[in-house]
């Protein structure tokens, strides 16, 4: 049989023979071997590499081995035939007990914790019982509707219901209610949060989402075409975003707000993606082997990285343009075990639950991690250094960085720098106990915003925010501790305003030297800053309006700053946006995509090269300035800076991390202790710090040490906009950068006088926007995967994630103004938008496609329509206004329907049904918090036990797809 698709695509031919089926397509021969009662037995994919299974005399599946001998293990119950232990690939066995009703009431890890769980006489789980022995409650309603969650006897979650079943109110743990009215579609039309947000929703006729009515914004609007799919998106000011779709509802081409096109091609066989064209014509491109695994990745400017892989499609090897080759290799249960590079042997190991425990590199630096009894980090070591993490209770973090081990006779007088942490049960920050006993209280309002921050010994910070939720006013100074409201005595005063599509358009500053500063913002239809007018009696030399453009990929093209002209509008970029030249500074890049150097042209002077050094995983080893001073730069396993060096100015710099922000840094001075850096984060906002010196007035003296407490206050992005000692006094502020984060303040030994100028240098944190740290020498900034240059609003390195970084692999962010992007990876935006949790108002699960089947009668579907009503869901025939055009049947567990073709067979109906049982069993929030995998993974064990009731095409699309998951889950590219 030959099947042929649109365009080309999914074109195969099948050919049914005894015992085996066989698809050849463009990718070459698949083959699916069963026994007599349809059991898949083997398959065989086009590069040879073979699955098998075993199965009993009940058709469950008892072993399935990969192509590369891994041997995942199955057993069952008598009872009931259900799963009673899985034994992992290496060993690790799951085990799961039931009741005499045969409903699941115990599970026990690896390690041997076991957690419990007790049903009603409904079935629905009323306990939840952790191995410490700590309970969830749940209840419903009478239709089986869950409507609390109870820990400790705290109710967590209560939901209350309008006399349709639709959820009408949800109250959250700090009693914080979210109402939602609905249509006579069972659409919800209004939201309403605890602060007084509301946003409204428009509908069209086939139920999807075609406007969103925002408090202080504009209205945005979406526009489908037959199939559902999205064409056009109208944003609060009125442009216009479109998407073009092709075969398979494949979307192939978009045009920004600016009108500049994006194009996407796949492969017609696996309609994985394949290459994406930019504005400019440039390819970023994927070759696909003949099992669908990226061989080759070829960037905008022809930079090629190449995999390979294992029988089992683990990658084991990647080659970059320099030949530079890095190995993989992994463990019985598919974890990587072993890195090695060039530069050494990198190795992994894990306890019996999975986690790791360990990494040791190739310098002998290793990090360990340890685990409390309820799976909470409690030590880490990176090298000689340790951090201990204590929970007293429920709500409390105490974190304890122990003075290095080698330091400890040196310095017998520096003690643990012991943090609390306090959260309230939201999980929002609400104490931090600094070492000294210096206190940060945080106060929030009625939605969980932050609204007060203030010490015991009088600083504070006070932030108000706008009906969308956005903040609009910052003020910050002294609260004397009698005071009231009121009476905080602000050295800092902030105002924000914004566009009616959520866009910052202008700040006004006022600070404590009594001048303002008022910046306003102009945007193009991409959103992109163009224009900064700069006005009032605080600018300092060298500031004033500037002037940005971009090119049609969203690179800038030209800028100019104040009194800098940083480039004109030129040759710019070379192929792939590599910098090419900037104004009179040129770019070179090696074969892998890294910048090497950087030349700088004077009138009258020599060229200036700087030089880059890197390592085979992109990271920066080495700089050398134009005067030939050599730094040195080391990173641990996890690719995080632990330090960096300059033997000729005898100046060491040490990092230890907590995560993914920096805890300490330590700098040494003629290989003797300087000063410690003590640094506290909520998230990537700095909140304090404490800066330490050993200070020996007189060599008659004892060594002492010296520490000052500042307080931070930031801006929206991350970066801090003042340093206030514990009494609210101003000690540091930083000079006027551009927009992209150039310097443009003019440093004291000029003779200009700037009156912002740094009160205290040794204050400076050395923070630019949020996780971007400032490295003096080269006038970079360390950005956790990569490294930023200001002055042109790039990075050095292309993005090690690829296009899902983002099409733009060298820049920054968009918009400085309001996006972030902390670890160097992926730009976001700090002033979220509620469309990051509404979505189009629906949410969807187990779309199944168009597949050969029994189809069922109209008595069958009355019975399972009987069926799910009792468990409270709805079934919805011929819904095909309400279906992609790629599938027969539906669930949508956010309007709890089941929406069903007229012609849905009996798999598609199975697939549902299956989804909506366990979501009807486990409730919303625990259906949710499985994932994506998770859930595929319980409908392919139910049809694989009922696998007589489907043909051959319906048992492989199953467990395919399956597989497709896992690989996308390994990839980070589903949950």
């Amino acid at each position: 049989m030959t099947v042929t698709g649109a365009e080309g695509y999914y074109n195969a031919t099948l050919d049914y023979g005894d015992g085996c089926t066989t698809v050849t397509d463009g990718k070459g021969t698949h083959r699916y071997y069963y026994d007599p009662d349809g059991n898949i037995l083997r398959e065989e994919a086009p590069d040879g590499s073979t699955t098998t299974y075993e199965w009993d005399e009940f058709h469950h599946l008892l072993a399935r081995h990969s192509p590369a001998g891994r041997v995942e293990k199955f057993e069952y119950n008598a009872a009931h035939g259900q799963l009673s232990r899985y034994t992992a690939a290496d060993g690790a066995e799951w085990q799961y007990r039931y009741d005499e009703r045969g409903l699941l009431s115990n599970i026990t890890d690896p390690a041997g914790q076991t957690w419990t769980q007790q049903c009603d006489e409904r079935g629905l789980p009323v306990s939840l019982v952790s191995p410490q022995g700590e309970e969830t409650r749940l209840a419903y309603t009478a239709q089986g509707l869950l409507s609390g969650i109870f820990r400790q006897d705290e109710r967590r979650l209560g939901i209350e219901y309008d006399h349709h079943n639709r959820p009408e109110t949800l109250t959250d743990v700090m009693g914080r209610e979210h109402h939602t009215e609905y249509s006579g579609h069972d659409l919800p039309v209004k939201m309403r949060g605890p602060g007084g947000q509301s946003v409204r929703l428009q509908w069209q006729q086939h139920h999807k989402l075609s406007g969103i009515e925002r408090a202080g914004t504009g209205a945005e609007g979406f526009r489908y075409d037959r199939h559902g799919n999205l064409l056009a998106w109208t944003d609060g000011n009125g442009v216009v975003w479109t998407m073009e779709y092709g075969p398979f509802d494949l979307p192939v081409a978009r045009t920004d707000g600016e009108g500049h096109r994006w194009q996407y091609r796949y492969d017609k066989d696996t309609l994985q993606l394949t290459e994406v064209i930019n504005p400019q014509g440039e390819s970023y491109r994927y070759i696909l082997d003949n099992c669908g695994r990226v061989t080759e990745e070829r960037d905008w400017g022809g930079v090629v990285w190449r995999y390979r892989y294992d029988a089992d499609g683990l990658c084991t090897a990647r080659v970059n343009g320099l030949e530079e080759t890095i190995l993989y290799s992994r463990d019985a249960a598919g974890r990587l075990a072993e890195i090695i590079t060039p530069e050494g042997k990198t190795q992994y190991a894990y306890d019996k639950s999975g986690r790791l425990t360990g990494i040791f590199s190739p310098d002998g630096i290793s990090q360990r991690t340890g685990y409390d009894e309820r799976g909470r980090v409690n030590v880490t070591t990176q090298g000689r250094r340790t951090i201990e993490y204590h929970y007293p209770d429920e709500h409390t973090v105490i974190r304890c960085i122990l003075p290095p081990e080698d330091e400890r006779d040196r310095h017998p007088d520096e003690s643990l720098l012991k943090t609390t942490y306090r959260y309230n049960a939201a999980g929002e920050l609400t104490e931090v106990i600094l070492p000294g006993d210096e206190t940060l209280t945080f106060s929030r309002d009625e939605a969980g915003r932050e609204v007060l921050r203030h010490s015991n010994r009088g600083f504070a910070c006070e932030q108000g925010w706008n009906a969308a939720g956005q903040p609009v006013s910052q003020r910050a100074g002294f609260f004397p501790e009698e005071a009231t409201w009121s009476g905080l005595v602000p050295s800092l005063v902030r105002e924000y305003r914004y566009d009616s599509a959520g866009n910052v358009s202008a700040v006004t500053s006022r600070e404590d030297y009594g001048r303002e500063t008022r910046r306003e913002y102009r945007l193009d239809r991409n959103g992109q800053v163009t224009a900064v007018t700069a006005s009032g009696t605080g600018l300092g030399y060298g500031e004033g309006d500037e002037s940005y453009g971009y090119d049609s990929c969203g690179y800038l093209k030209a800028q100019s700053a104040g009194r800098h002209r940083i480039s004109e509008e030129t040759e710019r970029y070379a192929g792939g946006h590599r910098l090419k030249q900037a104004g009179n500074t040129q770019y070179d890049y090696d074969a892998a995509g890294r910048m090497v150097s950087r030349t700088k042209h004077r009138d009258g002077y020599r060229p200036e090269t700087e030089r880059f050094r890197w390592d085979s995983r992109d990271q920066l080893t080495g700089y050398c300035s134009a005067q030939g001073e050599q730094w040195e730069y080391r990173h641990d396993a996890s690719g995080r800076r632990t330090e960096k060096r300059c033997d000729r100015k005898k100046i060491r710099f040490t990092y230890l991390w907590d995560g993914d922000s920096i805890a300490e840094i330590r700098e040494y001075r003629d290989d003797k202790l300087y000063s410690v850096r003590h640094l506290v984060f909520n998230g990537f906002e700095l909140i304090s710090q404490q800066f330490s010196r050993v200070r020996q007035p007189h060599p008659s003296v004892a060594p002492q040490w010296v520490t000052r407490t500042n307080h931070a206050v930031s801006d929206l992005t991350g970066r801090p906009l003042m340093l206030f000692n514990s009494e609210g006094k101003t000690v540091w502020r930083p000079g006027q950068t551009s927009l992209w984060g150039l310097a443009l303040s003019l440093p004291a030994d000029t003779g200009y006088p700037d009156p912002r100028g740094e009160l205290d240098p040794e204050a400076d944190p050395g923070l630019l926007y949020a996780g971007q740290w400032q490295d003096a020498e080269s006038g970079l900034c360390y950005n956790r995967f990569r490294y930023y240059e200001p002055e042109t609003g790039m990075y050095l390195v292309s993005d090690p994630l690829g296009l899902l970084g983002g099409e733009q692999t060298y820049r920054y962010v968009p918009n400085p103004c309001g996006w972030v992007d902390p670890l160097g990876l992926a730009a976001s935006s700090k002033i979220s938008s509620l469309m990051d949790y509404i979505g189009d108002g629906r949410r969807v699960s187990g779309h199944t496609g168009f597949l050969d089947g029994v189809r069922l009668s109209r008595s069958q579907i009355n019975n399972i329509a009987k069926e799910m009503e009792k468990l409270g869901i709805k079934v919805i025939r011929k819904a095909d206004k309400y279906l992609p055009p790629n599938a027969r049947a539906a669930f949508d567990y956010g309007l709890r329907n089941i929406y069903l073709r007229k012609n849905a067979t009996l798999y598609e109906v199975y697939h549902e049904v299956i989804h909506a049982k366990q979501f009807a069993k486990i409730g919303r929030e625990a259906y949710e918090a499985l994932g994506r995998l998770s859930r595929e993974e319980h409908v392919l064990n139910e049809i694989l036990k009922s696998k007589n009731l489907f043909n051959e095409a319906e048992i492989a699309h199953a467990i395919k797809y399956v597989e497709g998951l896992r690989e996308k889950f390994m990839m980070g590219l589903t949950n």
